[in-house]
Parts: structure tokens; sequence; C-alpha cells
């Protein structure tokens, strides 16, 4: 049974649910979901599906100081 507020008067008797109703309406809603669908309507603080790599500055230099013994930037011409 769904309750109507008695502390207002409405026009027409319009329908005016209880917060407690509401949710009730929604659990009741949500519990024809399917988990896909559940997943799809979750409006919780996502997780970071990405995040940056952590890369040490000590392996970007090796890899930089490799690169120039491999191709010397001047072409590797004598003088």
């Amino acid at each position: 049974m769904i309750a109507k507020r008695k502390n207002q008067a409405f026009r027409g008797g319009a329908y005016e649910p209880t917060p407690m109703d509401i949710r009730r309406s929604c659990d009741e809603i949500q519990a024809t979901w399917s988990p896909r669908q559940r997943a799809k309507r979750d409006r919780s603080p996502r997780v970071a599906w990405w995040t940056v790599p952590m890369i040490r500055v000590s392996d970007i230099v090796e890899a930089m100081n490799g690169e120039r013994v491999e191709n010397p930037p001047y072409g590797g011409a004598g003088g």
C-alpha cells in the first residue's frame, strides 16, 4: 500500500509519495535489472579504467643513451 502525505492538501487528491515509497518503488524496479543493465546504470564514482604508466627517469635516460649509441646524432662521420 502506498501512503499519501497527510500534512499537505492537494487539489484533486494528487499523489505525493513519501521518501520511503520512492525508495521501495526504486528497489522493485531495480530488482528486475540484469547485471549488465545494473552496471550500465550504476552512478557511483567510476574506477579509473586507464592510468598513466609509471616510468622511472633512469629508464628514460638509459633508453636515450642506448639510442644515441646506436644512432649517433651526426651520422657517425668523424670530423
